[in-house]
């Protein structure tokens, strides 16, 4: 059996911009985003990437932040390296006047890349991205057949496979853990942390994510395991995968 585990109620959001205006926009668009998707947050407002980092060293609790490049100081680019070289997971969506930076933004796993000014449709579908990703690190623990308990975030989990009474449940690197509960309940728990997740046959449940190549009668995913596609599942998937992909596409 599943359980969320730790999944925020709360969702942290901070912005970093040294421009007032733009920072206030930015931080009440994202409080209407929130209110409009029924979480509750808090969002922070920093004037400089020192003045984050700072608190952020305090805390460490911001779920996404929103990012001006050009700052005085430390610059947005440098403090995003800075949290990636420290192994913090934080959403970032760069907010910048200038374009030339995409490429740099994509390579430290930005959310989304957004050019001045900043639209309101384009910011809260930036927002929604982020706050897929947020749900899909809930922790949820997986009940072992051998009495054990193990923690594991939903997007590492590459697919379930039902086999005889058990249900594997295959991790992104290729390990898998037997879990004495079956797929079909294991499956609704997964639907409410993340909805990465596409059942091509009866006996296996993926993860979009790990999907590597669609083939007509078999899946390719990218821990090596190939997972068998049932008749008349291939157009159904590949829009699954097409939507999945686009709403995570800058």
């Amino acid at each position: 059996m599943f359980w969320p585990e730790g999944k925020p109620e709360m969702l942290h959001l901070a912005v970093c911009d040294d421009d007032m205006r733009t920072l206030e926009y930015l931080a009440g668009e994202a409080g209407n985003w929130a209110e409009a998707e029924g979480r509750a947050c808090s969002v922070e407002r920093y004037a400089s990437a020192d003045a984050f980092l700072f608190a952020w060293e305090e805390r460490k609790d911001t779920d996404i932040l929103l990012l001006d490049i050009e700052m005085p100081g430390t610059d947005g680019m440098e403090l995003a390296r800075r949290l990636r070289q420290l192994g913090n997971p934080v959403n970032i969506i760069f907010v910048t006047g200038n374009p030339d930076f995409a490429l740099e933004g994509y390579d430290l796993e930005a959310v989304s890349y957004l050019v001045k000014p900043v639209k309101k449709d384009r910011l809260w579908a930036a927002l929604g991205r982020a706050g897929e990703r947020v749900r899909d690190r809930a922790a949820i623990l997986a009940c072992l057949s051998a009495g054990e308990v193990e923690k594991v975030f939903a997007a590492d989990i590459c697919c379930l496979e039902s086999r005889g009474h058990d249900c594997i449940l295959w991790k992104k690197e290729g390990r898998e853990l037997v879990c004495k509960t079956g797929i079909q309940q294991m499956e609704q728990e997964l639907q409410e942390c993340t909805d990465s997740f596409f059942k091509p046959h009866r006996s296996y449940f993926v993860n979009l994510e790990h999907v590597e190549r669609i083939g007509k009668k078999e899946i390719c995913m990218d821990n090596g395991m190939s997972v068998p596609l049932a008749r008349g599942k291939w157009e159904e998937l590949n829009r699954a995968y097409m939507e999945y992909f686009r709403r995570q596409s800058f």
